[in-house]
């Protein structure tokens, strides 16, 4: 065969090799970190989890090394870290805590943009993190409520820990029809954390929301909002987008709800000064996206009043999730998932029976054949010719040769059962629901 055959043949094959993305539905992990903010997700257990494992090799593979090799932060209490002292550097990794909360507008071939506002003038992103919260009266129950009274939908970042502890209301909130989205599981800066870590934030948060609700949401909001380069990278190369509120000089859409020195203010004084953004002025270029917290009795009392006070007032703005503003899905797998009742009796869906996949798949298989035919043509006819350079017809005997295929079974695993939490059990088993 002309050595040109083998060179296209090669092309072929590199123009189909891709690495494995990681499976969707995640795989179901051999235990929850404890729902907890007082933890980091350290143990060897969980960070080799195959859930984590398959999505951080992908991870490897995928996102420039020069990225992944960026300083993590130092955390010193809560929002509070110290970024790396080299200055320069850190100023290129557009790390959140500087040049006054840095973000990226552009995509880049690292990283999807940050989606920091609503594209339209008098669209209101209206997004609550933390939740869900039922401890507290009010809780995430009563800012639904008033949702509801209002006829607002919202995007609702959620803790996986919290979706683990109350899952009925994290049902409501999806019945109710707001957007989830994943605001990790333990609550820390992400900067903090080691690449394998980012990634088990993740996906143990978007496995219990897919346990509980059947979805996989899109969104990610970074907790404190505190994000640079290497979590940007790491988070677009799992499908998610970056999202956090609106925060340009005097255009800052943060209510500063958990904040003790704003708290001090008062409930009426801080709703008089949220009141101001329901007086967007005719020539406004776009919308925001705002940031407020279901987490406690004060966030979550806050969020009623403010609710109150548009409903009262004749605001042009239009309150909606951020997904619907943007113009994107809330979901993966175009929200064709349904959740499991019980994870003995219902099997993994089976993700390679998809449209999408299958559409691809025959498209890939039609054009394999179609080149591999090609192929078998000109080998055919370069044999005949070295065989009978006279150009005598003889007939030349082929041997074909099949290849045994498996279908691939996802090992099962055992019913699950939520153990009670002491301070010695950090792992926690998949709850059944």
């Amino acid at each position: 065969m002309s050595p040109n055959c083998y060179i296209i043949a090669f092309n072929f094959l590199l123009l189909f090799t891709v690495y494995a993305q990681p499976p969707l539905p995640p795989p179901k992990p051999n235990s929850f970190p404890v729902p907890s903010q007082l933890y980091y997700i350290d143990s060897e257990e969980l960070l080799n989890d195959p859930l984590v494992s398959t999505a951080y090799d992908y991870v490897l593979k995928t996102v420039n090394p020069k990225i992944l090799a960026l300083k993590p932060s130092q955390q010193i209490y809560l929002s509070n870290v110290s970024y790396p002292s080299d200055q320069e550097s850190a100023t290129k990794a557009c790390y959140w805590g500087l040049k006054s909360q840095c973000v990226r507008d552009k995509d880049t071939q690292d990283f999807k943009a940050d989606i920091t506002y609503c594209p339209k003038p008098y669209q209101w992103g209206i997004s609550y993190d933390d939740g869900p919260n039922t401890e507290t009266i009010p809780g995430t129950p009563e800012v639904r409520k008033a949702l509801a009274d209002n006829n607002i939908k919202a995007t609702f970042f959620v803790l996986g820990s919290s979706a683990y502890l109350f899952p009925n209301e994290l049902k409501n909130l999806l019945a109710d029809g707001h957007q989830i989205a994943i605001h990790t599981w333990t609550h820390h800066p992400m900067t903090n954390l080691t690449n394998r870590q980012i990634v088990a934030e993740l996906k143990y948060t978007e496995r219990i929301i897919y346990d509980t609700i059947g979805v996989l949401p899109i969104y990610f909001r970074p907790p404190f909002g505190d994000i640079d380069d290497r979590v940007r990278a790491i988070v677009s190369s799992l499908g998610y987008r970056t999202v956090i509120w609106t925060s340009v000089n005097d255009f800052v859409r943060d209510t500063l709800d958990t904040d003790s020195g704003n708290q001090a203010l008062g409930i009426p004084t801080i709703v008089a000064n949220i009141s101001k953004w329901f007086n967007a002025t005719v020539n406004q270029k776009q919308g925001f996206v705002s940031l407020e917290h279901d987490v406690s009795q004060f966030t979550a009392n806050l969020s009623v009043n403010i609710l109150a006070a548009f409903k009262k007032s004749s605001s042009l703005l239009k309150p909606q999730p951020v997904g619907m503003c943007r113009e994107d899905a809330f979901y993966r797998l175009n929200n064709t998932i349904t959740p499991s009742k019980n994870d003995e009796d219902d099997d993994e869906p089976e993700w390679w029976k998809t449209p999408v996949v299958i559409g691809v798949s025959c498209a890939v298989a039609a054009i394999s054949i179609t080149f591999v035919s090609f192929l078998l043509f000109q080998a055919v006819n370069e044999r005949k010719r070295k065989a009978n350079p006279d150009g005598s017809l003889k007939k030349v005997a082929w041997k074909s040769r099949s290849n045994n295929s498996k279908s691939f079974v996802s090992p099962d695993i055992e019913n699950r059962e939520t153990n009670p939490l002491t301070s010695s059990n950090l792992l926690v088993p998949p709850r059944a629901l």
